[in-house]
């Protein structure tokens, strides 16, 4: 062997066992201790997750780390000295959150600064977007034995600002003249990952999307209503799928709020928290597909048909588009198919047997065809929610009942 030869040997032996040591030095300096939340390190070794952080935003590896660009899952990041404090700065960036669907809300870019504090804190500014229009706001976070509590809050926000943040997956952002103010508050916590969002919106109004072409046009599907929806279907289907349907402006944060926290239980989207008014903005411009972008130009829809078309004229277009599956389309058409009437003669019971088919058509109905009996307890709901409620003498409990074959 020569002399070449053995001395590349030797120097790869010398540099795995120097690779070895620093790991177990790693190891031994990081080690978790009890109740510390743990990190996997790429080669397999568990190091303290404190402990890491504490390392990572040390003054000396900061300014070592300065200039670099780092690949991220949300995006390259540069990280940079600005005067006394820290920037991160992604861009483009995006973030994926199960609950709120497959596709990731992305913006242009994203900067954060950052300044460590006293007592395993960190803070800085939070700045979403470029130019005038960005949105700004502050972070914050505190570092525990079980992790880190992070926070951001924008107050006080226009919300036009923030659909021009998202304007690349909001193409309606270029034409919609967008009034009103928003208030977001985030709160994460890592390494469990949850994620908890409050907001409020006040004054949000939208305009020159052209909703007011609706007033008079005609529903392009469906079979026509000509004695109107009758009676008891427009209560149930609002029993079904709105109940606060005359309380709102189109957007029911409530009921946005309680998706939420149904979507982060699940750990993926089970609920919309959609209005009628959202509905209806769903099968006439926005499509299916659950994503956070359409949500979002969903909402702009609704607030503008909301004003141009008012309650009553919302109703009878969704009434008379909404599918109601096998292909029917309207309830004129569901009532005659299903039920072999007029719309405007179903009874409480039928018409709380379809608008609990709203929930998912095509699903409930073949489950039903192949059962061979109705959702008992969904229907009875509906019933029960109805407003006035049905005579006692016309509440037939569904368990009695029987769709006609």
């Amino acid at each position: 062997m020569s002399r070449v030869l053995r001395w590349a040997l030797w120097g790869v032996g010398a540099g795995v066992a120097l690779l070895a040591a620093l790991l177990a030095l790693v190891a031994a300096v990081l080690r978790p201790g009890a109740g510390e939340w743990a990190v996997r390190l790429p080669v397999g070794v568990a190091v303290s997750g404190p402990g890491l952080l504490r390392v990572a935003t040390h003054p000396i590896v900061l300014r070592a780390t300065a200039g670099r660009t780092w690949r991220t899952p949300f995006g390259p990041v540069r990280w940079h000295a600005d005067g006394d404090a820290w920037v991160a700065e992604c861009a483009p960036c995006s973030v994926a959150r199960p609950e709120w669907g497959r596709e990731p809300v992305a913006v242009a870019r994203l900067t954060a600064g950052f300044q460590p504090r006293m007592g395993d804190r960190a803070d800085g500014a939070l700045v979403v977007g470029d130019g005038p229009e960005a949105v700004r706001g502050r972070w914050s976070a505190a570092l525990a034995r079980d992790g880190v509590a992070m926070s951001a809050r924008f107050d006080d926000v226009p919300i036009a600002d923030a659909y021009t943040a998202l304007a690349a997956v909001v193409p309606e952002r270029r034409r919609a003249r967008i009034a009103g103010r928003l208030d977001l508050h985030l709160g994460w916590q890592w390494p469990s990952g949850r994620l908890t969002v409050r907001h409020d919106l006040r004054g949000f109004h939208v305009d020159g999307l052209g909703t007011d072409g609706l007033v008079h046009a005609r529903p392009s599907c469906g079979e026509p209503a000509p004695a109107g929806f009758g009676r008891w279907l427009p209560r149930a289907v609002l029993a079904a799928e709105d109940q606060r349907f005359h309380e709102h402006a189109g957007v029911d944060l409530d009921a946005l709020a309680a998706a939420w926290s149904a979507n982060q239980a699940h750990g993926t989207v089970v609920a919309g928290g959609s209005t009628l008014s959202q509905q209806l903005a769903k099968l006439l411009f926005t499509g299916e597909g659950r994503s956070p972008a359409r949500k979002l130009r969903e909402l702009l829809y609704a607030v503008e048909l909301d004003r141009t078309l008012g309650k009553a004229r919302v109703l009878q277009l969704y009434l008379s588009i909404a599918p109601w599956g096998e292909g029917l389309c309207g309830a004129a058409a569901a009532a005659r198919a299903y039920l072999h009437k007029d719309v405007a003669a179903l009874t409480p019971i039928e018409a709380a047997w379809l608008a609990s088919l709203l929930r998912n058509p095509d699903r409930d109905r073949q489950r039903q065809l192949r059962d061979g009996h109705v959702d008992t307890a969904r229907v009875d709901w509906v019933m029960g929610q109805m407003r006035p409620l049905p005579p006692r003498r016309a509440r037939v409990p569904a368990a009695e009942w029987r769709p006609p074959s």
